[in-house]
């Protein structure tokens, strides 16, 4: 059967949400039909959910499918399995198989897919965040906030495509810049011990860096509130604590982003998925700060000139992990 004519079933995993759509046709023409996004909190399992998509649609005849998820693939083809970072899921091959009849699905992390989705975006999938021109044939980094904060890159396979390496540099170490940082950073030190890039960049992070900055400042915090309550309060400017957490939150994105540049050579770009900044910036305007997150990213000493003309991209198209995933599904090249 042609790739044209192939019914994909495609699912992102995430911490907080599941998206499953299907998938069909070949090249730059593979159209998505996205169906179903549910709450992982609400269910068991994956299979669970697999079975109420497949219902609420008939149970089509899937030709392949492919399923993304947060957190390392352990293993290989039929024993690949993700035992997710910020959900209790478990994801195998082997269940995926079960519950969908396909005899070879594909596993892989939730970045590594969104990674595959680049080279087909086009202007309007993405919102520029500073910088020059990428460079043709370079590699390219990825991150992105959410539930947790995910890592990828695109290098260059010296063939004309590219190859995809997924990481957990989520779980790196956070470093402070100046005192305040090294304020709040003692305080989640306190309360965690490891504080790692996702602890901050995150939507717990969020929340995490709201109290953390409340106990600095001698003030309780009002409730349990949610990295959206802490958005909203920041983006109507009704608690300086919650803009500062923001301000933070910017700028440390700012300085990750700018070591992973550094770490792979991307001038090819890097890309920012994940759902807060894209969130943000469509929901809040002027919420994410664009200027200190270039300030920050380019802020390295003698490479300063460097990071300067390497563009950021805020991935806008909330599918384009989906997209990623039928690419792979149906042998599209990178």
């Amino acid at each position: 059967m042609s790739a044209a004519r192939r019914l994909v079933l495609v699912a992102d995993i995430g911490g907080t949400n599941a998206r499953f759509a299907l998938a069909r046709g070949a090249g730059a023409e593979i159209g998505l039909e996205v169906a179903s996004v549910l709450p992982t909190a609400d269910h068991a399992s994956l299979e669970d959910v697999l079975g109420i998509f497949l219902e609420g649609k008939g149970r089509p005849g899937i030709d392949a499918a492919a399923i993304c998820a947060a957190g390392p693939v352990r293993g290989e083809g039929g024993a690949a399995e993700i035992h997710m970072t910020n959900c209790a899921w478990n994801i195998s091959v082997g269940a995926i198989a079960a519950a969908t009849g396909v005899s070879h699905p594909l596993l892989m992390n939730d970045f590594a897919a969104l990674a595959r989705a680049v080279p087909e975006l086009k202007p309007g999938d993405v919102h520029a965040i500073g910088g020059g021109a990428a460079r043709v044939g370079a590699p390219i980094a990825l991150l992105g906030a959410g539930t947790g904060l995910g890592v990828a890159a695109l290098v260059p396979d010296g063939k004309g495509s590219h190859i995809v390496l997924p990481g957990e540099g989520g779980h790196a170490d956070l470093a402070p810049t100046d005192a305040r940082e090294l304020a709040v950073l003692e305080r989640l030190m306190a309360s965690y011990g490891h504080v790692s890039v996702e602890r901050v960049l995150s939507g717990p992070g969020l929340v995490a860096l709201h109290a953390a900055l409340c106990a600095l400042e001698g003030k309780a915090v009002e409730g349990q509130p949610t990295g959206a309550d802490i958005s909203e309060w920041a983006s109507a400017g009704r608690s300086p604590v919650a803009m500062e957490a923001v301000s933070l939150f910017c700028s440390w994105l700012g300085s990750v982003a700018g070591n992973l540049a550094l770490t792979f050579g991307a001038e090819g770009g890097v890309f920012i998925g994940g759902g807060i900044v894209p969130g943000w910036i469509s929901r809040h305007p002027g919420l994410f700060d664009e200027a200190l997150f270039r300030q920050r990213f380019e802020a390295k000493g003698r490479f300063a000139a460097y990071l300067a003309e390497i563009p950021v991209h805020a991935i806008m198209r909330a599918d384009a992990a989906l997209l990623g995933l039928a690419r792979a599904a149906l042998g599209e090249p990178l």
